[in-house]
């Protein structure tokens, strides 16, 4: 009995011994379990990035937008004359250069003179215009003598008919002739010269003369060309892979080496349809207003030319993208505690714009334009 009892008593002992063993395990497995909860939950709250309001007040954000992917082509070219506004003169008469009064480059107004030019013709031609005026004084004079004679019938009407087509001839004649005197005529009166004379404003851009020379008038050379430079000619080369790109309207952007801060606003006017057979380039026009007189003939000028591509794709602004890693970022923004980086695979960038092939970005989705490079560090830093 009394082994029994000492049996009970052992068998309690051990069960009691277990009983607390297990209740210390389960407590430090509920305080090992909470201490895990306890560190992924701050884990998972330290994963979570707010921006500060100080620096939220400075971001700038964007839309996603779907445009029409435009493009730009840079040619090479001169800038030339606009051959509209250019006026070529030539001698009147032959003779002897005397005096040569303008210089390359100067400025003349219409009907300034040129030069002036000694000429035995200019002796002919103010015979002719005497011969014309006493011409016409006789024509005059026979004229009323018929018309007296037919009013008292002794004169046909043939007759005064006659006399009335003669004074119409000798007026014209005289006319003529005066005209041709007033461009020949020196103001000195002199009557063995001429002088040449401006029949437009603008700069002399060509001079063929100088004093002592013996010009033609029958050589077909000029003697000076005077253009009009508020308006010049970019005759632009474009190479037969990127004729498809070009056409008539489209505006252009044209700069010189001279100035390379300054880009001048045209478009294109014409397109020549003819590849010259030597460069195997097109040429294309634009024209450029030119009221400062920036712009001299010969000057190699560049021409950005602005075209439109028939595909539309994402686009977002440039300063958005981030590069890293070999790979273009964006961060789209949800709320200022919640952001999230997207890669992009970029079709091409053009001044301000990206335009995306493949992305997960959407249209209307709101990206970071300003301070993005913050917050991408920020976020790959977690």
């Amino acid at each position: 009995m009394k082994n029994s009892f000492s049996h009970t008593l052992s068998n309690m002992k051990i069960s009691l011994l277990r009983f607390v063993f297990y209740s210390l395990l389960f407590s430090w497995g509920t305080f090992f379990f909470s201490c895990s909860n306890s560190h992924t939950d701050e884990k998972n709250e330290a994963k979570k990035y707010c921006v500060k309001d100080s620096l939220f007040k400075t971001i700038t954000l964007d839309t996603v937008k779907v445009e029409r992917v435009l493009g730009e082509l840079t040619l090479s070219g001169k800038i030339s004359f606009d051959e509209v506004k250019v006026v070529k003169v030539y001698p009147l008469a032959s003779g002897h250069v005397q005096e040569v009064k303008v210089t390359l480059g100067d400025y003349v107004n219409a009907g300034q003179l040129l030069a002036l030019v000694k000429s035995p013709d200019v002796a002919s031609i103010l015979n002719d215009a005497v011969a014309a005026k006493n011409d016409l004084a006789i024509s005059k004079k026979n004229l009323q003598v018929t018309e007296d004679l037919y009013k008292s019938g002794l004169a046909s009407e043939k007759d005064y008919l006659t006399a009335q087509n003669d004074f119409g001839k000798a007026q014209a004649l005289f006319t003529r002739s005066n005209e041709i005197l007033k461009i020949y005529a020196s103001p000195e009166g002199n009557l063995s010269s001429y002088y040449i004379k401006a029949p437009i404003s603008g700069f002399i851009v060509d001079r063929k003369i100088n004093e002592g020379m013996e010009i033609r008038s029958d050589a077909g050379d000029n003697m000076f060309t005077i253009s009009d430079l508020k308006d010049v000619w970019v005759l632009a080369n474009v190479y037969e892979t990127d004729i498809a790109k070009i056409k008539l309207g489209y505006d252009a952007d044209v700069s010189a080496l001279s100035y390379n801060d300054r880009v001048f606003k045209g478009k294109i006017d014409r397109v020549f349809n003819v590849l010259n057979p030597e460069t195997k380039v097109m040429n294309v026009r634009v024209v450029l207003n030119n009221p400062d007189y920036l712009l001299k003939p010969g000057m190699f000028a560049r021409t950005t030319i602005h075209y439109s591509e028939n595909k539309k794709m994402l686009s977002v602004p440039s300063a958005s993208v981030i590069f890293d890693n070999n790979k273009n970022w964006v961060v789209r923004f949800h709320d200022k505690c919640n952001f999230e980086l997207l890669p992009i695979n970029i079709y091409k960038q053009l001044n301000d714009r990206t335009y995306i092939k493949e992305s997960l970005i959407q249209e209307n989705d709101r990206i970071v334009t300003k301070h993005g490079l913050f917050i991408y560090n920020a976020l790959k830093l977690m």
